[in-house]
């Protein structure tokens, strides 16, 4: 395996994707470089066993309580059936919890088989308001990826070229989120935002640390691209300019490699320390058709796997708290909107 520097990113070369321990050399390479081209593409089937080499699937807390009917009720029928048409869209990825296609290509009945379905996608990364540990995204490109582009920036040489200032301030920083409409993905159909809230920000004033760690150490800045609402200690109209002012140092030419794609190719993403943007707009009735898969490193870094809480106001909740606290607001608006009683209950 040989690796090359392409502008704050490396391509792999002379790689074996079927080989299994020349697979989890490439987990642990990106795990540290956190953003790896492979121009070469397999089958839907072995990068999910690829990620499997490096850990477990990963699944938004709130897609999974819904998605497994942990929590039901009138005020979840809507996601369960969004994620239901993502998640059976394709027979031979069903049931591979992580897994899913990126596309606007529909269905019999005409529902999207695939998530981020149109329009362009500002800078993000999966799950931006959680605390966790670091996760990987394998993007494949399947067909219709020509003219298509997707922006990546890892934020590590960016927090290391900080002043002593800034390294003071972003080291103690945190962040509190809010979801803000779906900012990131103004023209998305209403059915996928939902899906976008309950991976990004499912309950207001979520919180994580500024700064954030690959499973190798490297340190960079989980940057609140969108969904912020400030930094705890300080007001929204200072959080707003230092976070501009964060943003002119991470948006640079030399922090950003943008990638050309074509069909069968493989760009691995961290999301702890990096985002990714898609500055294509695409269309209804484009072929575009993307796989993509999401774990952690938990094989190749024990000490990786999912954190067993969430920060909320300075404090940690287990998932299944958090979950009813969701659930709670979920019931409380659906109510609202639909001018029902809103019936109280007790999270159990």
């Amino acid at each position: 395996m040989r690796m090359m520097p392409i502008n704050n990113a490396i391509e792999i070369e002379d790689i074996d994707l079927e080989d299994d321990e020349a697979c989890r050399e490439l987990g642990r390479t990106v795990a540290h470089e956190c953003v790896a081209l492979v121009r070469q593409g397999v089958s839907e089937e072995r990068l999910y066993q690829i990620h499997a080499l490096w850990g477990q699937p990963c699944r938004a807390i709130m897609h999974k309580y819904v998605g497994e009917k942990r929590l039901t009720g009138r005020h979840w029928r809507s996601l369960l059936a969004n994620l239901g048409h993502i998640s059976n869209a394709v027979d031979h990825i069903s049931g591979k919890t992580g897994m899913s296609r990126v596309s606007f290509e529909k269905n019999e009945k005409g529902k999207p088989t695939g998530v981020f379905t149109n329009g362009e996608l500002d800078w993000h990364s999966d799950q931006q308001a959680y605390h966790d540990s670091q996760r990987i995204v394998g993007l494949m490109s399947l067909w219709g990826s020509e003219n298509s582009q997707t922006a990546f920036l890892c934020t590590a040489p960016a927090y290391a070229a900080l002043n002593s200032e800034d390294r003071s301030m972003v080291d103690e920083l945190v962040t509190v989120w809010d979801w803000d409409g779906g900012s990131m993905s103004q023209d998305l159909i209403p059915s996928q935002k939902e899906i976008v809230r309950y991976n990004m920000v499912p309950y207001p004033n979520m919180e994580c640390a500024l700064v954030d760690r690959t499973a190798t150490g490297r340190t960079g800045i989980r940057f609140p691209s969108h969904c912020f609402s400030h930094f705890r200690g300080m007001s929204r109209e200072e959080s707003m300019q230092y976070r501009a002012h964060l943003w002119s140092l991470l948006d640079r030419p030399d922090h950003i490699y943008t990638h050309d794609w074509n069909d069968g190719e493989i760009v691995f993403m961290d999301q702890n320390i990096t985002l990714h943007a898609r500055p294509t707009n695409v269309q209804d009735g484009d072929s575009r058709t993307m796989s993509r898969m999401i774990s952690y490193v938990d094989n190749l870094f024990p000490d990786h796997g999912p954190a067993d809480h969430i920060l909320y106001d300075g404090k940690k909740y287990d998932h299944e708290t958090f979950a009813h606290m969701v659930d709670e607001q979920r019931r409380k608006e659906f109510y609202e909107q639909d001018r029902v009683h809103y019936p109280q209950s007790v999270p159990a």
